[in-house]
């Protein structure tokens, strides 16, 4: 049985947690905000929430909402399908020069080889799930 979100914010509040503190807890957690940014906040002297009480609230929010890093590999598959692209206007234009300028061939090849590197070292944590930014 999947908990749902709003389950999550009426127990914590039952507890004793501010309201406006559980929100911001679950806009936070909704938006893909680090873990430890949002216990920074919440144990601040501002707001005051128990940092045991804390942890488990967005341990439980995060089960809920997906996981903790539901929304990291966002970027390691936006910079993959950046150097894919890259990959193939740089193997047309290798294999346009191939026969006028050995120069330029040279040039774009070496090109294209440097952003095959970074593809895959982007694209196989990502599927993974460990790229990090």
């Amino acid at each position: 049985m999947k908990i749902k979100l709003e389950e999550i914010k009426e127990k914590y509040v039952s507890l004793g947690v501010a309201e406006k503190n559980v929100d911001y807890a679950l806009n936070a957690v909704k938006a893909g905000t680090k873990k430890d940014f949002i216990i920074k906040n919440l144990t601040s002297d501002i707001r005051k929430v128990d940092a045991a009480t804390a942890n488990s609230m967005l341990d439980e929010m995060f089960a809920a909402n997906g996981g903790e890093f539901k929304y990291e590999n966002r970027g390691g598959y936006l910079y993959s399908t950046f150097y894919l692209i890259a990959i193939v206007a740089l193997g047309v234009v290798t294999f346009y020069f191939s026969k006028e300028n050995r120069s330029m061939q040279f040039k774009f090849g070496g090109a294209l080889l440097v952003f095959i590197v970074l593809f895959f070292r982007t694209f196989i944590p990502t599927i993974r799930g460990r790229f990090r930014e």
